[in-house]
């Protein structure tokens, strides 16, 4: 059987580094225009994460010995792909954001590696220093891996203010492929403690191919996240923090109620919500005010955020179509589109949360009656 799958893995293994080096090219060309910073430092999470199949891939050529230098090096290097990582999700989720003194906290842990393998410092007689990297390694993963998590969370309640869509910008792909890479990490652990022989490579690489390919695919079709300048960006998000604290008027009375009628107009008249990529940018340019003042007057007026505000227009419309006879053999999908939602699962969600009823069992206890 061994012989069988030895040449099967190696395939696997010329696939998974040919493919990282193909996507990392990808995105440092910056072919894609979209997210630039965030897809620069995922590319050099790739491309340090193809290093640790180096190993496998000197010995399929014949290099069974190599200097121990080359190895510590390695080492140290592969220390930052857990901090890479987070910085491309940070980047996803605050692609303005600028470097801070604090952001040098991060070099610690490959500066103590350095220096261990630089002074060949002994950790310990029953701890060699293998083991002791790959402590440090998993720990520093277990650390970055529950930051992004926190990362991405915050920002599936930050995308509300900005987009009427969240499927293409909430950033789920990222989350699942930290808990493929938890899965796989608790799958080889339990294998290794369970089975003390055999290969385990074969799962381990097929299990990384499909991850990889999942990563390339989301990565490749990923949007710009937020399609607003820095400025007004950082004025929204300001604006929200104040109305958490405590209120800042920056609109009047008078003003609200002025702007208030005239977006009902226009959302009534001209129905902009019907448009699948509606964002605060383009409806703040319609009645010709700035997003972060937009953002205010829903805040104030409606007691909405611009989500749930487009949202609740697009289920009104949605409900007419389910009720008319002219759109009686349109597809419920159909109808979702044509209400301005871009895929069935987010029309169901907010359908429901709206209504407490899904699209299909609102048609049909409507038609019932």
């Amino acid at each position: 059987m061994e012989h069988v799958l030895a040449p099967l893995n190696s395939f696997i293994i010329i696939v998974i580094v040919g493919s990282i080096f193909l996507l990392s090219f990808l995105l440092l060309g910056n072919l894609l225009k979209v997210n630039r910073k965030a897809n620069i430092l995922l590319a050099l999470f790739l491309l340090i994460w193809a290093s640790f199949w180096m190993d496998e891939l000197l010995g399929m050529i014949g290099i069974k010995t190599y200097s121990h230098t080359l190895i510590e090096t390695l080492g140290v290097i592969q220390t930052f792909a857990a901090i890479l990582f987070y910085y491309s999700v940070l980047y996803y989720t605050n692609p303005y954001r600028k470097l801070r003194k604090t952001d040098s906290l991060h070099l610690i842990i490959p500066i103590v590696v350095a220096f261990v393998y630089l002074f060949d410092i002994e950790i310990g007689e029953r701890f060699d220093s293998y083991r002791w990297f790959v402590l440090v390694l998993l720990i520093q993963a277990a650390f970055y891996i529950l930051t992004s998590l926190l990362l991405l969370q915050k920002h599936e309640k930050r995308i509300e203010l900005f987009n009427s869509n969240r499927e293409l910008v909430d950033l789920k792909w990222i989350k699942q492929i930290i808990f493929s890479l938890i899965a796989i990490s608790i799958f080889i652990i339990v294998y290794n403690l369970i089975i003390s022989e055999g290969n385990l490579n074969i799962f381990g690489n097929g299990f990384s191919l499909i991850i990889l390919l999942f990563l390339a695919y989301n990565t490749l079709k990923q949007k710009e996240i937020f399609l607003i300048s820095e400025e007004e960006l950082e004025k929204v998000l300001e604006e929200k923090s104040l109305e958490q604290k405590g209120k800042q008027k920056l609109l009047s009375d008078e003003e609200i109620i002025v702007l208030r009628d005239k977006l009902e107009s226009l959302m009534k008249e001209k129905r902009p919500y019907l448009e699948g990529d509606l964002s605060l940018s383009k409806l703040a340019e319609f009645i010709e005010i700035t997003p972060h003042h937009l953002s205010y007057l829903l805040n104030e007026g409606f007691n909405k955020n611009f989500f749930q505000y487009v949202n609740h227009y697009r289920v009104k419309e949605a409900k007419k179509l389910l009720l008319s006879e002219e759109y009686k053999h349109i597809s419920i999908i159909g109808i979702a589109y044509d209400s301005g939602f871009n895929s069935k699962t987010a029309f169901n969600t907010v359908f429901k949360k709206e209504t407490g009823l899904t699209p299909s069992l609102f048609k049909k206890n409507s038609s019932s009656l």
